[in-house]
């Protein structure tokens, strides 16, 4: 084929493009070249037609034989298709644990606020007012009802702590810590209750003591305020010389926490007498003449059968103010005037455990006397008296009522004319039976 028909037959085809020309004239430059690549598009074109029935496959593969920029088009799009793929199984893949991290942050976050505001709430704490006595001890515990906490709580403390010697209601503050130092700081009220009775004190009895001996107050004393509290019992014995012989008084008193006071005064004997030695006296008596199973009414009839049948009655001067004294005297000398009578009495009656206090006539007879109350098995005062008198009463005056004091009085007016044997001022006594 000349280069001529190779022209015609090459024109013969399709109209040329643009490109197509420009490609053309390239290959006119080179022949061989040219026929080859001629060759070689015939071939390809030939093998389409041969391989493909379908119109429109085959339109697809001509123009993927003769269009460059159609073949190019169909390999961008391939590659755009391959990098969607990609992207899509990058997406799932990334997608995928971003929505786990996410669901994972948000839990997460959730349970970390729920960890944060238990861990930072206070406790819960109810309160309640409380009531004391002036004086009591309180604790913060004694105004918490309830507590209620997530956390184990380690602390229970007064903000201040209250005053209970004040006159007055208080509002108390506490403070309650658990072990994440989380704190609530609750109120409540306390209210004091004052006393208005003033204190007691019991224990005391007249004191012997002898000349120069040290002198013990307090023993078996106690002070106590209303509530029943042992207070601070205070002694004033600045009026007591225990260097000479004589009656003396100490003072006891208490004050209570609302500042009421209470005084008692007792007696206290100084003598030169050797106290053991006339207790000893006293309780061998009592050993004599006192009997198992006797109650006290029947000790008080035989300590004034045994006084009237030892000891006689003798006039003279005497110290009413020394028991021990006295007593000492009417054991050694058997005899004595009323008030030895008296003493001697009230040792044997206060050594045989049964109550009894002194009585006297009043001031102003022409002559004194004194015998005494008892008040055997809680029968009531009644006299006792182991005086002897003219008129020969014997055992009707161990044991008489106040009525059969004043017939024996009255008695004594038809004897002799005395009016004032036993009268007395009521005023200074407890009633005495009648």
């Amino acid at each position: 084929m000349n280069p001529e028909s190779e022209r015609q037959i090459f024109y013969t085809g399709p109209e040329l493009s643009q490109m197509q020309r420009a490609a053309l004239e390239l290959v006119l430059q080179n022949k061989e070249e040219f026929l080859a690549k001629i060759t070689r598009r015939e071939t390809q074109k030939q093998t389409v037609l041969q391989t493909d029935a379908h119109g429109e496959s085959r339109e697809k593969a001509l123009h993927a034989v003769f269009d460059p920029e159609y073949e190019l088009e169909q390999q961008r799009m391939r590659v755009q298709a391959r990098r969607a793929a990609k992207k899509k199984v990058l997406s799932a893949k990334v997608m995928i644990p971003v929505a786990f991290l996410i669901i994972a942050l948000v839990v997460g976050g959730l349970f970390g606020l729920y960890s944060y505001i238990r861990i930072t709430t206070p406790p819960t704490v109810h309160t309640v007012d409380h009531t004391i006595n002036i004086g009591e001890t309180v604790t913060p515990e004694d105004f918490i009802s309830a507590i209620y906490s997530e956390y184990e709580i380690i602390s229970i403390a007064f903000e201040v702590a209250p005053d209970t010697f004040a006159h007055r209601t208080q509002v108390v503050q506490i403070r309650v810590t658990d072990d994440r130092n989380n704190v609530s700081v609750v109120t409540a009220r306390l209210n004091i209750t004052l006393n208005t009775t003033p204190p007691v004190i019991t224990g005391t009895v007249p004191i012997i003591s002898r000349l120069g001996n040290p002198i013990v107050y307090r023993t078996g004393v106690t002070a106590r305020d209303d509530f029943g509290r042992n207070l601070e019992l205070q002694v004033d014995s600045s009026d007591v010389d225990p260097h000479t012989e004589g009656e003396y008084i100490v003072i006891y008193y208490a004050i209570d926490l609302t500042g009421l006071r209470t005084e008692v005064r007792e007696a206290v004997h100084i003598i030169d007498v050797d106290v053991d030695y006339v207790n000893g006296h006293i309780d061998a008596t009592l050993s004599d003449i006192i009997q198992d199973g006797m109650s006290q009414l029947d000790k008080v009839h035989a300590i004034h059968t045994w006084v009237i049948t030892n000891i006689s009655y003798a006039a003279g001067v005497t110290d009413p103010s020394n028991v021990y004294a006295d007593a000492y005297r009417a054991l050694r000398d058997r005899q004595g005037n009323c008030y030895k009578f008296y003493a001697i009495s009230e040792l044997l009656l206060t050594r045989a455990g049964i109550e009894n206090m002194p009585i006297n006539r009043i001031p102003g007879t022409p002559t004194r006397h004194r015998w005494s109350l008892v008040n055997p098995d809680g029968l009531g005062w009644h006299h006792f008296d182991t005086t002897p008198t003219s008129l020969g009463l014997g055992s009707e005056t161990a044991f008489f009522t106040d009525s059969q004091a004043r017939e024996f009085t009255q008695r004594f007016v038809e004897f002799n004319g005395t009016e004032y044997f036993y009268t007395y001022d009521p005023s200074l006594y407890p009633l005495i039976v009648q």
